[in-house]
């Protein structure tokens, strides 16, 4: 007597090593699926922790530096280099060709320089302006990360001269240009 089963689907006895049940002509699956599903989910949530991984951030003056410390072994560094503008020259190239500029600016680490034109009261973000263009109508708005930025901008007025370091996160031809803020330079 041959051993049997019954088909996953139909319930049909069907034999055990059967792959495809002759009743219903479904696959039969076995125990391999569960264990490839295991394998996977395990693969993703290694992936989703980094293994691990803590990084750590500090800037100067000139530069920007990120860290990777793999169990206080070894550490990469990559410095990230700032080009410098105006916010003059972040008008110029919005308005020109809205398209290039994203393409040109959006994603990368910048030096602008320029006006305070608003500091917002609750103290996340400021503005910049050109000075000789008041009615312009691009916006460079940057976002303060943390209290040191904030104190800073604290002592500062509207119309005082200053320099900002940070990453370009989004250009737009409404809403102008976001930037958050890495380092503060009061001129």
């Amino acid at each position: 007597m041959t051993e049997t089963k019954l088909c996953k689907f139909c319930k049909t006895e069907i034999p055990k090593d059967a792959k495809i049940c002759p009743n219903c002509k479904k696959k039969q699956k076995g125990k391999l699926g569960i264990i490839i599903c295991i394998i996977v989910i395990l693969v993703i949530i290694g992936a989703a922790t980094n293994g691990g991984n803590n990084k750590s951030i500090s800037s100067d003056n000139s530069t920007k530096t990120e860290s990777t410390d793999s169990n206080n072994s070894k550490a990469e560094e990559a410095t990230i280099e700032y080009t410098s503008v105006s916010k003059q020259e972040l008008s110029d190239a919005l308005t020109s060709n809205a398209l290039k500029a994203s393409d040109t600016y959006k994603g990368q680490y910048l030096e602008v320089t320029g006006y305070l034109s608003v500091i917002d009261s609750s103290g996340k973000y400021i503005s910049i302006d050109s000075g000789d263009d008041d009615f312009s109508f691009v916006n460079v708005q940057c976002f303060i990360k943390n209290d040191e930025q904030k104190a800073i901008i604290m002592e500062m007025n509207k119309g005082d001269a200053i320099t900002i370091k940070g990453k370009c996160t989004d250009v737009g031809e409404f809403l102008g240009y976001s930037i958050d803020i890495d380092e503060v330079i009061t001129n």
